[in-house]
């Protein structure tokens, strides 16, 4: 194994380490649950056919100051949960880790998480947010629950704010306090906030330095989340509740829920919209300094275009060029393959889930280390990329003196093809 220190000053440091893909899918899931969105073979997934192997053979460790919380569906906590596995040393979780879960059916989902500190003295959270972070949409009670799965409010943000570190507990606001003490949600949070701070506490997290804020497109209608004001609010809503002045925001790639060609081309407008309102809010000089793009959705497309070119999916052979924009939508077809038969309400595409093109009888096919169900990611896969591609945004505002627009965004582009890409990376990468 080899390895090399890509990113070593200030604030945020990430090392990559040479290692087969098969041998470091179980770095990533030392904190995955629940186990049907493993990959590993025993699920019966197959590894990548080797024209993708070859750009996800490392993993990578973190070891940053910063305090970071994801926010989202269950894809965000999927790499959260990977992110953890890159920021604490083995065992470490025993006595820095708190998590709180929600019973749905079975098995039980994370509703909250945080790991504090991790390795450099940092602090990553996920915050399980089904819906938008909009006014309408903040609603009591603080503790996790299915009835209210597409509701947040801001006792629960206070879970994070006031946690404490080396604490294996979260600590939610009650009912009876929430009733004692204020007339509206907003009041509550303001006094409970003003207190932690008043305080001085510098046991207690306070306050988060960066959020990682997902759109759930699961749960949303595209429509709904196509939509420039509802963004902005939701990222203005963020900054407010958990003070994180840089927001990362990935695009969103293929899943499920899209069942046509127009669904699809409203992927593509929504991710457009993602990286407009970036662009608007970090030139607007407000609070909020950097709202950063995650190219998630680009990666992933072309990892599918490979896996659909393995299995005959495509019926000619010419290579396309990834870097013209709207190829994905010209290639719809390829990507909305699915089975004839099927007893799925929502079946994934042929290239999210197949190794090989199934029979015209069957209703399965052999799996593949791509995605589990056509909805999550296996992160067995796409761990390393998605966590070194967080560190190296990240390093774009934190590990620069006095970063410029100018300077974060063609820093945001070198990171977004390096990473959230179909890119080797080089041999440069893994030297000391």
């Amino acid at each position: 194994m080899t390895s090399g220190i890509l990113l070593h000053d200030n604030r945020i440091s990430l090392s990559l380490h040479k290692r087969a893909a098969e041998a470091a899918e179980s770095y990533y899931t030392r904190f995955s649950e629940p186990a049907p969105y493993l990959c590993r073979d025993e699920q019966g997934k197959q590894n990548l056919p080797s024209t993708l192997q070859k750009y996800f053979n490392f993993i990578a460790s973190i070891h940053t100051d910063l305090k970071i919380m994801f926010i989202g569906d269950s894809i965000s906590a999927q790499f959260a949960q990977a992110f953890d596995s890159a920021a604490l040393d083995m065992g470490q979780e025993y006595s820095v880790r708190a998590k709180d879960t929600m019973s749905v059916t079975s098995p039980d989902v994370v509703c909250m998480s945080i790991s504090s500190p991790i390795r450099g003295g940092g602090v990553s959270a996920f915050w399980r947010v089904t819906n938008l972070l909009l006014k309408e949409n903040n609603q009591w009670p603080a503790h996790c629950s299915w009835v209210t799965k597409q509701h947040w409010n801001e006792g629960q943000a206070l879970t994070f704010l006031n946690h404490e570190y080396n604490s294996t507990k979260l600590v939610m606001p009650s009912d009876a306090e929430y009733n004692q003490n204020s007339r509206t949600l907003t009041e509550f949070w303001q006094q409970q906030k003003l207190a932690s701070f008043k305080t001085g506490n510098a046991n207690v997290v306070n306050t988060f330095d960066v959020a990682i804020l997902r759109l759930p497109h699961g749960w949303l209608e595209l429509d709904y989340m196509n939509n420039a004001t509802r963004i902005n609010e939701a990222i203005e809503t963020t900054y407010r509740v958990v003070g994180a002045t840089t927001i990362i925001i990935p695009t969103l790639p293929l899943y499920n829920n899209v069942k046509s060609e127009n669904d699809w081309k409203k992927v593509a407008q929504i991710n457009r919209l993602i990286r407009e309102v970036a662009r608007n809010v970090t030139e607007s000089k407000s609070d909020i300094q950097y709202v950063l793009v995650q190219e998630f959705g680009n990666l992933t497309n072309q990892v599918l275009m490979e896996n659909a070119k393995n299995m005959d999916l495509i019926t000619y052979s010419r290579d396309i060029d990834y870097s013209q924009q709207g190829w994905e939508v010209q290639l719809a077809n390829v990507f909305l393959q699915r089975p004839s038969k099927t007893t799925r309400q929502w079946p994934p595409s042929h290239a999210q889930v197949c190794s090989t093109f199934p029979s015209s009888e069957a209703k399965t096919c052999p799996g593949v280390k791509i995605s589990p169900d056509g909805m999550h990611w296996c992160v067995e896969t796409f761990g390393a990329r998605f966590t070194a591609s967080i560190a190296c945004l990240l390093g774009c505002v934190y590990n620069v003196a006095r970063p410029t627009n100018e300077s974060v965004q063609k820093c945001m582009q070198r990171c977004n093809d390096k990473f959230m890409s179909l890119a080797m990376l080089s041999d440069e990468m893994f030297k000391n």
